[in-house]
């Protein structure tokens, strides 16, 4: 997690340089609804990337003061959060800064957004003058990218924003309105200028910046080269996770700089990902099924499929502070089952998390990197039966539809024959590499008696897709 100008995580497993991006992420959880008031506390600003002094944080919701934008000039600015003699301040342009004793005063003038048309010409005029500048509904574009990056971004995105927020309304959320100043989405034709304008971890192809309110992103990148099929499909399932970030702080879900369950921030984002494409390429809707998620939990799965769910895998990714990439599917698959199989209490859930202020929640991480406060509402609202929660999860992902994004590529069958008295007894799994099949042969073949190891006869072999792979697969289990 970087915790200077934005929030980390993302994409992961598969392709790992290919697939990372960068969203804003949750550090850490809400007081739950019931708890009491909370004594004020010391709050380094420095966390967040801020220089302003320790302090006291004070929530001031709904202050105005007025102060100087970046070029010098007086405006008013709503006053986001305090500490100590100093404050966060957003500015109208959306943007959140920090205000030192006497850079700002409190005012009674209202608050005026930026218009889109304003902040366009800006943009033009400063900051990319070399790019095209569009607006839309609730957007501005600022892009070098090609016009089907682009036109593809905002029809997923303007698609995207009013089922959010149709969604967090049923959830009884409080609060939910529409974005009060223009979304800005930066995008670049190249990787090489995405790591120009603000130099990313490797792998990286797009993020939310949250005290810009701005995504990044970049059309161009090296799985391009290597399979354009998926190349398309992981660019606009990061559009839209990216762009769910963006929303989620804008419409009065997830306030800028509260500090969420990474679990619950991450999994969200990826419960709003999934898009379709083509000529009317658009966003799917809340909730439906993430193939990439569903690709690396099921590979997972098979690797543990002679292991009966412990409820580790929920535990750890519930209290992680960071995800692994398995982390990360396992985010979206606990979101998926708990929004679709107990939604009274994922909306109860839901709601006490959004409660949680600007520089407030559980702060403490403990090694090995975990944040112990959001594994103690998650018990309190779910309860602590992990085993059983992991086996009904797992049961409900089996249900799911589900395309592979690598059927066409080559699977590796790995079969067993394993000594059981006088009738042996065979075991097969299917998988997408080598790697996968041979750490499930040899983990399987260490769970049998000892004595017997050495009897147990072992097989690998490669098929160009995984529907010749199963065919295999079934015809061998059968004897054949």
């Amino acid at each position: 997690m970087m915790l200077l100008c934005y929030l980390l995580a993302r994409f992961r497993a598969v392709f790992p340089a290919f697939l990372a991006s960068l969203g804003a992420i949750g550090l850490t959880l809400a007081f739950p609804e019931t708890s009491p008031a909370q004594p004020a506390k010391s709050f380094d600003p420095a966390q967040f990337g801020f220089d302003l002094p320790v302090g006291i944080v004070r929530q001031e919701n709904g202050a105005n003061v007025t102060t100087a934008d970046a070029d010098a000039n007086p405006v008013v600015a709503r006053l986001h959060v305090a500490v100590g003699d100093g404050a966060i301040v957003m500015l109208p342009d959306g943007q959140l800064v920090a205000r030192k004793a006497g850079e700002f005063t409190p005012t009674e003038k209202k608050f005026e957004p930026i218009t889109k048309e304003a902040l366009a010409k800006r943009l033009d005029a400063t900051e990319f003058p070399s790019f095209k500048v569009k607006q839309t509904k609730h957007y501005v574009y600022v892009y070098n990218s090609s016009e089907e990056f682009f036109t593809g971004t905002s029809r997923i995105l303007e698609s995207m924003l009013p089922g959010v927020m149709a969604y967090a309304e049923t959830q009884k959320i409080e609060g939910v309105h529409s974005p009060e100043v223009p979304l800005v989405v930066v995008m670049f034709s190249t990787e090489e200028e995405f790591q120009k304008h603000r130099r990313m971890p490797a792998g990286v192809v797009a993020y939310y910046h949250t005290l810009s309110n701005r995504v990044f992103m970049y059309e161009k990148s090296r799985l391009l080269q290597v399979r354009p099929d998926l190349a398309q499909s992981q660019a606009i399932s990061t559009v839209a996770h990216e762009g769910a970030h963006q929303i989620l702080h804008n419409i009065g879900v997830q306030r800028r700089l509260s500090s969420w369950p990474m679990w619950l921030s991450e999994g969200l984002a990826e419960f709003f990902a999934p898009t379709t494409f083509g000529k009317g390429m658009k966003w799917k809707g809340a909730g439906q099924v993430n193939d990439m998620r569903m690709f690396e939990l099921e590979q997972y799965v098979k690797s543990h499929a002679s292991e009966k769910p412990d409820g580790k895998l929920v535990e750890q990714t519930v209290a992680a502070a960071r995800l692994t990439s398995t982390g990360y599917a396992s985010a979206w698959s606990l979101t998926h089952y708990l929004a679709k199989n107990r939604r009274g209490e994922f909306a109860t859930y839901l709601r006490t998390i959004s409660k949680t202020e600007p520089l407030e929640g559980a702060l403490n991480i403990q090694p090995p990197g975990i944040v112990p406060a959001n594994l103690e509402l998650f018990r309190q609202t779910f309860g602590d039966k992990f085993d059983d929660l992991e086996t009904k999860l797992v049961a409900h992902l089996k249900k799911q539809p589900y395309t592979d994004p690598f059927a066409d590529s080559p699977h590796f069958v790995a079969g067993l024959i394993i000594p059981n008295g006088k009738r042996a007894k065979r075991e097969v799994q299917t998988f997408h590499s080598q790697l996968l099949a041979d750490k499930w042969i040899r983990e399987t073949i260490e769970k049998i008696p000892a004595e017997d190891q050495a009897a147990v006869l072992k097989e690998i072999r490669q098929f160009p897709n995984r529907a010749t792979a199963e065919a295999f697969a079934n015809s061998w289990m059968a004897g054949r």
